[in-house]
């Protein structure tokens, strides 16, 4: 009976380790979008990934997200990855589409590339939530398309 319990309790003290180191060494990072769109443009998103400073992707998110551009904040999603310094998103869309009769959405390569402005890193710590900000700002409708920019810039509140 002793041994039964000498097991359990190891068990229970490996499972606590683990999760406490992975508490200790992640943060909570939520990413939001908004614009000011002149038509209404919707994204599905297949992944979104953030790029630490060190040179490493780290992936937030792999479900599939649709957004809906549009003035109000809205969160596409919220998760932990290893605590550190973050410098730029991908947003890799499946589809975009617009409800604009005869105009088509182009997004070059299908990836969305958004720099953080003024050279403001996100940081990612234990203890506190990175947040991130999206805006869409670069749209132009050239030849019945719909453009919009591989490069977006984004702001990091930490």
């Amino acid at each position: 009976m002793k041994l039964w319990l000498v097991g359990v309790a190891v068990v229970v003290l490996i499972v606590v380790g683990y999760f406490g180191y992975q508490f200790l060494t992640t943060g909570p990072v939520t990413v939001y979008a908004e614009d000011a769109p002149s038509v209404s443009v919707t994204l599905t998103i297949t992944s979104i990934m953030l790029h630490e400073v060190n040179g490493s992707w780290i992936t937030v998110s792999n479900k599939t997200i649709v957004y809906q551009l549009g003035s109000n904040l809205t969160q596409l999603v919220s998760g932990r990855i290893p605590a550190g310094k973050y410098n730029e998103i991908f947003l890799y869309i499946k589809n975009a589409s617009t409800s604009v009769l005869g105009v088509s959405v182009t997004i070059p390569s299908n990836v969305l590339k958004i720099h953080f402005i003024a050279d403001k890193d996100l940081i990612v710590s234990p203890t506190q939530n990175a947040e991130v900000i999206i805006s869409f700002p670069h749209m132009s409708i050239s030849s019945g398309s719909l453009i919009i920019s591989p490069s977006i810039t984004a702001e990091a509140i930490n």
